[in-house]
């Protein structure tokens, strides 16, 4: 005997839409790359915090490769960046990969030393030997780099006063010979605290 189930008027579509749902999960449409857009973060006292959502759609850089760690909802965990083998540290020149900053969030930056706090993972294979980072206006750029152990940990970075702040830059920076691969590490949180 025969279930309604498996009539091919029925059966068959059933199949044909099933398909097509599998096909669709796997291609993970929630985890592709977003257009950039500014964030404001969460403030923790005189502190502006990054994390998670901050880490959506950052701008990329053509010479660090970018990929934003997300869930299976597609939201933002953690930002990977791996500087290109034999790329030199920073320039005035080069933005890095930047977190764009609401307008509110940038104007209590805005003109004001900062200290950037960064809590990173090193990346299991080529991790990167340091990291740079800058706030980013209209005024000319001011990378500040410090030594990344292969650990856990944070950076703190003490960054100059920058006008009409629209931005934070990152950039990994390896320090290895010889480099074949992108070095990088992965960033988890951000807190940065203007100076009075």
């Amino acid at each position: 005997m025969r279930t309604w189930l498996l009539h091919p008027i029925i059966f068959y579509p059933l199949v044909v839409v099933l398909a097509a749902l599998v096909i669709a999960i796997s291609a993970r449409p929630q985890s592709w790359p977003r257009a950039p857009a500014p964030v404001a973060g969460q403030t923790a006292g005189a502190a502006l915090v990054l994390t998670q959502a901050s880490f959506d759609a950052p701008v990329s850089d053509p010479d660090q490769n970018l990929y934003v760690t997300r869930n299976f909802l597609g939201q933002a965990q953690a930002l990977r960046i791996a500087v290109q083998p034999n790329k030199p540290a920073p320039s005035p020149s080069d933005h890095g990969v930047q977190i764009l900053l609401a307008p509110g969030t940038a104007a209590q930056l805005a003109g004001r030393p900062a200290t950037v706090v960064v809590n990173y993972n090193p990346l299991p294979v080529n991790a990167a030997t340091g990291l740079a980072v800058s706030l980013q206006g209209t005024g000319p750029l001011a990378w500040v780099s410090l030594v990344a152990p292969p650990q856990h940990g944070a950076l703190r970075f003490e960054v100059p006063a920058q006008a009409g702040v629209t931005a934070l830059g990152l950039r990994a920076i390896s320090t290895n010979a010889n480099q074949r691969e992108a070095y990088g590490l992965e960033i988890t949180r951000i807190s940065i605290t203007p100076h009075p």
